[in-house]
């Protein structure tokens, strides 16, 4: 059985993700940027995978030794994961905040850009909907 949605609700609650949507971009872009004007790289091994059960199935997120380059030597456990895991013993390259060493994401594009795509092409979809919808309902 279908309950379609008023355009008087469609137009003000898709306005209203987009404007959230835009915002959460804008601040992941924002973080993204401040990280990488700070991180230093390094290269490191995986030493091991922490898994988490998921709904449907199960992510590995990576635990990473790596040497800073103040010489200390950190693991530290990523905070981006896969369905397939990472290969124990493979050289990976991290990016760290020389202040907080443990905090490291991976050194690849979708692990630094994922939330700001997808924030971004949710803001594009709720607007193009909501856009629709209103002038749907003009006529």
């Amino acid at each position: 059985m279908r309950f379609p949605l008023p355009h008087a609700a469609v137009v003000p609650v898709c306005l209203t993700i987009g404007v959230l949507a835009v915002i959460w971009a804008v601040l992941a872009f924002r973080s993204q940027r401040r990280f990488l004007g700070t991180a230093l790289r390094a290269t490191g091994v995986v030493q091991s995978l922490k898994a988490e059960q998921m709904e449907r199935s199960t992510v590995y997120f990576p635990v990473i030794r790596f040497t800073t380059a103040a010489g200390a030597t950190v693991t530290a456990t990523s905070k981006t994961a896969r369905s397939s895991g990472y290969q124990i013993g493979k050289t990976i390259r991290v990016l760290y905040d020389p202040s907080q060493p443990d905090k490291l994401e991976i050194h690849a594009f979708w692990s630094r850009w994922l939330m700001v795509i997808g924030a971004s092409f949710l803001a594009v979809v709720s607007f193009g909907i909501g856009a629709a919808a209103l002038l749907n309902s003009q006529g």
